[in-house]
């Protein structure tokens, strides 16, 4: 064998197999720059291997079994530990770049798309951040509005929950909003009378059930904030509360910082969101065939006419009872 020094030439003898089937012989191996020759004894080139695509297939036994590729049946052995050596740091060499290949291009791809997402989310008007909602799953959407409620609670304890009272959460959510996916919950001591929140989460105040004898006021409320949440969704007043970091994470990774939660959820409390315009509720009023009387009543928030005072209650009488007890349980 001849020693060398980088690309110089190296030579040594195998036995080799043009495939599986085939008896294997004596041959003279000879490795370059980029290939790998097989010869017989008279000099003739019995194979031509590429050195970027050898694989060894023994790991480290000896005598060395190498393949052109993975997919090829054609096989080397080799004794001689020079070759070995020198064959197995050019598969070693070729396998640290497989395992991380166009690196550069994406780490460079990646740097410019986050530098430009990051100039957008800062730098455009808050109607990206509005169309931001739009990209999230409505899964992610109900996880954010369950945070939510979870930061509510740890304020005003768990959500009430009694099965007949939530039975008349239900018939009420069936009543005012059939064809609104949403979900009812009742919190204590609540300080706004209703809350809505992402993924169809509508909260509302025990107070409301406690302190006023009307079921039709208690569902003015809850559908008012509905309502509401139709013109100015709560998820995109999230987002707009949202840094331009954590919005860029919420939408890459979808991670959702508690921080932002929680800053969130102070900011509802000291300040809900403002009410539809009265002709917005009204409508929505009508749509639900609910009598906005008590509403308009005790909101002092004109509906721009005469309630009609006629429509069928939101609840019957011992349904609005277990919906009043719902917090006793």
């Amino acid at each position: 064998m001849t020693a060398i020094e980088g690309l110089d030439r190296l030579e040594t003898t195998g036995l080799w197999r043009p495939d599986a089937g085939a008896q294997r012989q004596e041959v003279y191996v000879s490795i370059g720059e980029a290939e790998l020759v097989v010869q017989d004894r008279s000099g003739s080139a019995l194979s031509h291997w590429s050195l970027p695509a050898l694989v060894r297939l023994n790991g480290t036994e000896v005598p060395a079994r190498y393949a052109p590729s993975r997919r090829e049946d054609e096989e080397l052995e080799i004794e001689e530990p020079e070759m070995i050596a020198a064959l197995d740091r050019v598969v070693a060499a070729v396998g640290r770049g497989r395992q991380r290949p166009g690196r550069l291009r994406r780490v460079l791809t990646g740097l410019g798309l986050g530098l430009a997402v990051g100039f957008a989310i800062t730098w455009l008007p808050g109607a990206l951040r509005d169309q931001a909602a739009g990209l999230l799953p409505p899964s992610k959407r109900v996880e954010i509005g369950r945070l939510m409620l979870d930061e509510l609670t740890l304020l005003t304890g768990p959500p009430c929950e009694t099965i007949t009272g939530r039975e008349a959460l239900e018939q009420l959510q069936a009543r005012i909003l059939p064809t609104t996916p949403a979900r009812l919950e009742v919190l204590r001591d609540l300080p706004h009378p209703a809350l809505a929140l992402p993924g169809g989460l509508l909260v509302l105040s025990d107070g409301i059930l406690v302190t006023q004898d009307d079921p039709n006021l208690a569902a003015g409320h809850v559908l008012a904030a509905a309502i509401t949440a139709r013109v100015s969704p709560p998820l995109v007043d999230f987002l707009r509360d949202v840094g331009p970091l954590s919005l860029i994470r919420m939408l890459t990774a979808g991670t959702i910082a508690p921080a932002d939660i929680t800053q969130h959820i102070e900011g509802l409390l000291l300040d809900a969101p403002p009410l539809a315009n009265g002709s917005v509720l009204r409508s929505g009023f009508n749509a639900a065939a609910l009598d906005w009387g008590p509403y308009q009543v005790a909101t002092g928030q004109s509906l721009g006419a005469d309630a009609p005072g006629e429509m069928i209650p939101a609840l019957d009488d011992p349904s609005w009872q277990r919906l009043r007890e719902v917090c006793d349980g």
